[in-house]
């Protein structure tokens, strides 16, 4: 049956784009990616939001905003519900790199664009979120099942799955730590390849990409590829590394500051790796700080997470027992305040890249007008950035120094009057969630978070898996409250329930409002009431009350006049009687006595104490508490903000709210005079390698997107070029427009039982693969799918009478003496060299050497009888099957279009030799 595969270019055509694709197989739709801007412009994502609500799948490759950006929006407001796959450090990097923007931009404007709610939603709260590790296959849509013996209608499936079934496996892509190139696999034995941002070099942090070698046996239907470094130099990594450390050397020795704006939780920890090696290594009089909120939580990350990185990392802790990320001159802060306590000059690695926002921003407007200062950029930056105006200035162009006018922005506590209004914006907002979370009977996890507002940002975090999970099987209406609670026609003084509309519950009483005179850390929790009373939450609004314990006139001295319980003023004004329900048939006042022990852990240094003694609150919310949410989070794992406990947790009280603030902005004019460099660490491919590498896989379609025209129309020209013997379309798509490939195996032949039982299937990398010959027969019964027949494959038939059995008899005739009629392939997919093939003779018992570049000398024979065979690797058509005067060619093409020449004299030697060769491939 035909298999339609459709990419469509959603976003990340031309230039810096954020990268947005549309995979269709059949009627199955993947998303790839689903990076966002800067801005954060909507209108960027009309064309994503139109197809949302056919999206079957989402494939994220790397955890930066250009590549997932937009994903906490669409969970968030647009109503994704296709399920998300990654690997795990792009799940949790990605909501780092959400984490550090979100706080970022809410600190210098009031962004509402998505918040903090939306970020945990899409990220850590997300039920549709599987994880993948490298190489692991996941099945998304499973095959048919096979019919048993020949297939007939009663046992064909009623509808195929779209491309007979769809596997996806990650592959390392070399950039970002867990960041994949996707491997999308269909059922009728073709494979889609989305490889986009990839590295092909070795680092400190993470090894090269290795999907070039494991596809290079299976050319793939379809090929995605970026271009965005197509038309960059191939550069020396290690003269880069040395030239940015002179620099920040120079830098410091003339006491001057270095800053380094970079992302969040990617490049930044290889940057971070050098920095912390050159100066353990160096005697610089100056120290390098990382400085991120989210830093010591990235940190921790990675720490776990030691599988997903390269092989100098794991050796480097297998060998030397060193915990990774355990820098030994790196200073790790939170906060730009921080940095005055540490002398001398500072080299910054600071958030974020694009200077729009962040600690990076204010050290820029402060280290920019000192001449002896330096700017070091290691990334790109997107047009209409800060960062892209500074990269693109040329200081030389002008005499005098660059000047721009800046907006900055920060927050101040609310002070006065404007404290007083926001707690009364805050008290109606409350009472009218109240009333709505009561006519609608419920709320779902985003609703329920953003009734919550008494947590800090930290709070919320770490507690937001515990809170959004949490059953609610308490009553949502008023009146269900109160005969849950049991609350009847208590005593006078206030608890009476007939006012019932006057209280959220009848024998409930509220804490004071918000309008009150009086602070909220003057408001009592509890109010004499002469009556028994205890604390309960409202099932309704989730506010703290007291409530009356209903009282019954007796003997017993608690519910008739003059009683300590009763309503008419005869108990003692001042008694406050509370906490404790007392026994029906108690003759006198009974208080109860029931404290636990109190036991204190004690160590060799005295008691042991927590974070809980030492905590202060700020502000104490003045209206009803939210839901408690504990700072473990329930098990889901801590985010630490402005250096926290760790990132198990956040060390924050938890029914505490962070003081509620207003912006201040001011108009600061920006005077460059500091030093502009510019070193690349984005970890891509350069040009050349990108070339090689396309070129490597040849697949027989190949979409070129993420690249401006002269890159796209450069690579696409070359690609042609080299790929023309196999017969690949290269396409350059533009925004909308379809690469469609259909796709059908050439013929459907059934097999006996015993025919495949008998064939010799060899192992080529993922695949078996066998030998037979034999003859295509018109069979009895049809494919259901298409009514097309269904071959059969008969064998030779061994009368030579015939012109089809003089043909057999020929062919194989040819096949045994020349063996051409042999399947030929290298081993997992791996390219034989003339260096493996001289390793391969050696270990026979040959000795060979190279002549000359390109060819293998063996010798054989000894004293007179000593002579050479010669072996010789070619990759012009037609040079795999020539023979030497005397002698026999075997020849197999190789993974990388190369052909292995044998020459020479017949002889037992040369037999030997060939075999030596055979045994290079995986199928003989």
């Amino acid at each position: 049956m035909e298999t339609s595969v459709r990419f469509t270019p959603l976003c990340g055509v031309d230039g810096d784009a954020p990268l947005c694709y549309l995979l269709e197989i059949d009627s199955f739709t993947i998303l790839l990616d689903c990076g966002w801007d800067e801005a954060c412009s909507e209108e960027l994502l009309e064309p994503v939001k139109k197809v949302l609500p056919r999206v079957d799948a989402v494939l994220l490759s790397h955890p930066d905003l250009a590549h997932l950006g937009a994903l906490p929006y669409l969970v968030g407001r647009a109503g994704l519900q296709a399920p998300v796959y990654s690997t795990k450090p792009v799940r949790r990097m990605g909501e780092m790199f959400h984490f550090e923007a979100v706080l970022a931009k809410q600190a210098i404007s009031e962004f509402d664009v998505y918040d903090l709610d939306h970020v945990d939603a899409a990220f850590r709260l997300n039920p549709r979120w599987r994880e993948l590790r490298y190489s692991q296959r996941h099945v998304l849509v499973a095959p048919a099942a096979p019919p048993l013996g020949l297939p007939s209608a009663a046992q064909a499936p009623t509808e195929q799955p779209p491309g007979g079934g769809i596997t996806i496996t990650p592959l390392p892509a070399g950039r970002f730590p867990g960041g994949a190139v996707w491997r999308i696999s269909l059922g009728c034995g073709e494979e889609v390849v989305y490889a986009v941002d990839y590295n092909h070099r070795k680092e400190r942090l993470l090894n090269g990409t290795t999907f070039p070698e494991i596809l290079a046996s299976q050319q793939p239907a379809l090929l995605v590829s970026d271009c965005l470094n197509a038309l960059a130099p191939t550069a020396d990594k290690r003269r880069r590394d040395e030239e940015l450390l002179d620099a920040i050397t120079a830098t410091v020795e003339g006491e001057g500051c270095v800053l380094l704006p970079t992302d969040a939780a990617g490049r930044v920890l290889e940057l971070a790796l050098l920095l912390d090696e050159h100066f353990a290594r160096a005697r610089i009089s100056a120290t390098p700080v990382l400085l991120s909120a989210t830093v010591r939580t990235v940190l921790e990350f990675a720490r776990s997470q030691l599988e997903y990185f390269g092989s100098e990392m794991a050796q480097t802790f297998a060998l030397k027992r060193t915990l990774p990320f355990s820098f030994r001159k790196l200073s790790v802060v939170t906060r730009v305040e921080e940095l005055g306590a540490i002398p001398g000059p500072k080299v910054v690695l600071a958030t974020l890249a694009s200077l729009e926002a962040g600690p990076a921003r204010q050290l820029l407007v402060e280290w920019a007008a000192q001449p002896r200062n330096t700017i070091i950029f290691t990334e790109r930056a997107c047009p209409g950035t800060l960062a892209h105006t500074l990269q693109m200035h040329d200081p030389s162009a002008a005499p005098e120094p660059l000047r721009l006018p800046l907006r900055m922005a920060r927050r101040v506590p609310l002070e006065g009057e404007e404290l007083a209004a926001w707690q009364a914006a805050k008290a109606a907002e409350a009472a009218e969630g109240a009333l709505e979370g009561a006519r609608r009977g419920g709320s779902g996890p985003l609703d329920r978070l953003s009734g919550a507002p008494s947590l800090s940002t930290a709070a919320r975090l770490a507690g937001l898996a515990q809170f959004a999970f949490e059953p609610t099987s308490a009553p949502a209406t008023p009146a269900a409250a109160a005969k849950a609670g049991g609350a009847g026609g208590g005593g006078g003084g206030g608890g009476s329930a007939a006012g019932g509309a006057a209280t959220p519950a009848a024998g409930l009483t509220s804490r004071p409002s918000h309008g009150s005179s009086s602070t909220p850390l003057d408001q009592p929790l509890r109010s004499n009431t002469q009556s028994i009373s205890r604390l309960v939450r409202d099932a309704a609004t989730g506010a703290v009350v007291q409530q009356l314990a209903p009282q019954a006139a007796g003997a017993n001295g608690f519910g008739g006049p003059g009683g300590p319980g009763s309503g008419d003023g005869g108990g003692d004004p001042g008694l406050l009687i509370d906490g404790f329900q007392p026994p029906a048939r108690a003759k006198h006042a009974m208080f109860p006595d029931d404290d636990e022990e109190v036991y204190t852990p004690w160590d060799e240094y005295g008691a042991v104490l927590g974070g809980d003694e030492f905590r202060v609150p700020t502000l104490l919310e003045p209206g009803a508490a939210g839901p408690r949410l504990g700072a473990a989070g329930g098990g889901g794992e801590g985010m630490e903000v402005d250096g926290g406990a760790g990132a198990g947790g956040a060390d924050v009280a938890d029914e505490v709210e962070e003081a509620p603030t207003k912006l201040v902005e001011t108009e600061v004019t920006l005077e460059l005079k500091a030093a502009l460099r510019f070193f690349d660490f984005e970890g891509r491919a350069d040009g050349r390698s990108l070339r090689d590498t396309l070129a490597r896989v040849a697949p027989r379609r190949l979409a070129l997107v993420h690249g401006g025209a002269a890159p796209r129309a450069e690579l696409a020209g070359a690609l042609r070029h080299d790929l023309a013997e196999f017969g690949t379309e290269v396409a350059t798509p533009g925004l909308g427009e379809v690469v469609e490939a259909r796709l059908a195996p050439s013929h459907v032949a059934a097999l006996s039982e015993g025919l495949a039982g008998s064939l010799d299937v060899r192992q080529a990398g993922q695949y078996g693969v066998a030998w037979l010959e034999g003859l295509f027969a018109r069979g009895a019964h049809t494919d259901p799918a298409n009514g097309a027949p269904i071959l059969t494959i008969e064998p030779l038939p061994m009368d030579e009478d015939t012109p089809h059995a003089a043909a057999g008899a020929d062919a194989a005739a040819a096949s045994t003496a020349a063996g051409t009629g042999s399947v030929l392939l290298a081993q997992a997919g791996a390219a034989v060299t003339l260096s493996k093939l001289k390793a391969a003779l050696a270990a026979a018992g040959f000795e060979s050497h190279f002549p000359s570049r390109g060819v293998l000398a063996v010798m054989t024979g000894e004293g007179p009888d000593a002579g050479a065979l010669i072996v010789t690797l070619g990759s012009q058509p037609g040079a795999g099957l020539g023979a030497a005067a005397g002698g026999e060619a075997a020849a197999a093409a190789a993974a990388d279009r190369a052909r292995v020449v044998l020459e020479g004299p017949t002889g037992e030697a040369y037999y030997r030799v060939r075999e030596v060769i055979y045994s290079q491939f995986g199928v003989c």
